[in-house]
């Protein structure tokens, strides 16, 4: 009312200040301010109005706030061990949790491994409340040992997670990245298996490892003394197992080439990882029982001044049958090649077991060439024998040659040697015994017949050497080209046993008087089986 008794008075003033107006002008003037008082009047009742409504729902939107119920909704949050979590991660999507904001009641809590307790403060509108929310820090394993080959269990992401039992219950996603094989489908080496849990992702090493080592047989072995043995020997063929590859199986014990005593072997079995298996045996070594052998040796006939070959045709044997002839020692210590003469050579021989035999024979060194007898007797034998013929053939022609080409007759300062005898045969066509030996040693030889001297026994009036010959291999059988006053085949006596020589010895002692003519002295045939 105060307002309008000021506006009056204005008015009243403004009348006097201005011109008499018309009666019309002055009624307009009226109901103008009319208008404008009502305007007035209406603006602030409505302004009064919102003041109030405003104070009245702030009065109401504080007392909802403070004494209305507060609904939240929690979930439990799994995250892998050392991951970085959020509050928000704890509110569960609703309608109920729309409005709601949550931060950790404790600004920077550590996170340890398995389930723990997390302080929460939420706020809805002015209202805040302290909770607990449950978080679940997983930690997965480092490590998955297996053994190469062997079959195992399925592999399971859920098993990839070490402490998956303190969230029995509790909702979250783990899986591999690509499905693992079969176990015993890995190869030895360190594999990486992927996964994710909750979006997370991480890694197990799965190590395939081969442990475990070779099988095998042992077996026993007997052996010769002087056989060399491997570590192979000691096992039976086919007998080795292993997943992985074998990368020696070698005596623990560095053994010898030549066993020669009985002994338990230690054979390693190795793979390529280095697991190892050890097996034992018996190793049986047979000692030989008798002294070896020496064959092939005889009188040697050398040139003066050139160098003497002692070796060529002579073998050596051991009681088992082997040859010991790489193992022949030569002793020529009292041999002088420079100087005209006869001298000893001594052979020798030892076999594994330790059992010696030496064999003595004669050197002669000459001053004939042999070549040049070589080439002689190569021609005659060009014109009786051929390559078609046996070497029993082969011997009777020989034996023919020289019983129709050589005469019988004494020689004062007999030959030293065999080449010796063979260059008087050639140049004179006669002589004694010791040169129809001579010729048909050198002309046997050449035509490749075995051959060895043999000698009468000491003791008689006269000397008489011949021949022992093994043409094809048929035995040693004896071969004499001197002619025999006996009326028998001559050409039996190419070629007649030991037997016919006792029996020819017999008749010689009947019809000429002549005692032990093929009574020859074993010390020129040791070791050397006579056909009977």
């Amino acid at each position: 009312m105060r307002i309008a008794n000021k506006r009056d008075n204005q008015r009243l003033l403004d009348n006097q200040q201005q011109p008499a107006r018309t009666a019309a002008q002055r009624v307009a003037v009226k109901k103008k301010a009319k208008r404008r008082s009502v305007a007035g009047h209406v603006f602030f009742g409505i302004l009064m109005f919102g003041v109030l409504a405003a104070a009245g729902f702030a009065v109401w939107y504080y007392w909802w706030t403070n004494h209305a119920t507060f609904e939240y909704e929690l979930q439990p949050v799994v995250i892998l061990y050392g991951q970085s979590i959020t509050p928000e991660e704890f509110i569960y999507p609703s309608e109920v949790m729309e409005n709601v904001s949550a931060s950790f009641s404790i600004p920077r809590f550590r996170i340890y491994e398995g389930r723990q307790e997390v302080p929460m403060t939420l706020t809805l509108g002015w209202r805040t409340i302290e909770t607990t929310a449950y978080l679940y820090a997983m930690t997965t394993i480092y490590q998955i040992d297996h053994e190469y080959r062997m079959p195992g269990p399925e592999l399971r992401a859920i098993d990839m997670v070490a402490n998956a039992d303190v969230a029995a219950g509790i909702p979250f996603d783990v899986a591999f990245v690509e499905n693992p094989l079969p176990l015993d489908e890995y190869e030895v080496e360190s594999h990486i298996l992927q996964l994710i849990l909750n979006d997370a992702p991480f890694e197990v090493i799965l190590h395939v490892a081969d442990t475990t080592p070779p099988t095998a047989t042992a077996v026993d072995r007997t052996i010769k003394i002087g056989e060399t043995v491997t570590p192979e020997d000691f096992i039976v063929s086919g007998s080795i197992f292993d997943e992985s590859p074998i990368y020696s199986v070698a005596f623990v014990d560095e053994m010898i080439d030549l066993p020669r005593r009985d002994q338990i072997v230690e054979v390693a079995i190795e793979d390529i990882h280095g697991n190892q298996t050890i097996i034992n045996a018996s190793l049986t070594v047979q000692l030989n029982q008798t002294p070896p052998v020496i064959e092939g040796t005889g009188t040697i006939e050398a040139l003066l001044g050139r160098p003497i070959l002692y070796l060529p045709g002579v073998t050596a044997y051991d009681d088992f049958g082997r040859s010991l002839t790489d193992y022949i020692e030569v002793d020529s210590s009292g041999v002088d090649q420079h100087a005209v003469g006869m001298y000893t050579v001594i052979y020798r021989v030892t076999d594994y077991t330790g059992n010696s035999v030496q064999v003595e024979e004669t050197v002669h060194v000459l001053d004939i060439d042999p070549d040049y007898v070589n080439e002689q007797v190569d021609a005659l034998l060009a014109g009786i024998i051929n390559d078609n013929m046996t070497q029993v053939q082969m011997a009777l022609a020989i034996h023919r040659w020289v019983r129709n080409n050589m005469t019988y007759a004494s020689v004062r300062g007999g030959p030293d040697s065999a080449y010796d005898g063979a260059y008087r045969a050639l140049r004179d066509r006669r002589g004694n015994c010791f040169i129809y030996y001579s010729i048909s040693t050198v002309m046997l030889t050449r035509a490749g017949i075995p051959t060895m001297r043999v000698e009468r026994i000491d003791g008689t009036p006269t000397r008489h050497r011949w021949n022992l010959i093994n043409p094809d291999d048929l035995g040693w059988h004896h071969y004499d080209s001197v002619p025999i006053r006996l009326e028998i085949n001559r050409d039996r006596m190419a070629f007649f046993t030991d037997t016919e020589a006792r029996y020819f010895t017999s008749e010689m002692l009947r019809v000429n008087g002549m005692r032990d003519y093929f009574t020859y002295n074993t010390d020129f045939v040791q070791g050397i089986e006579i056909v009977q």
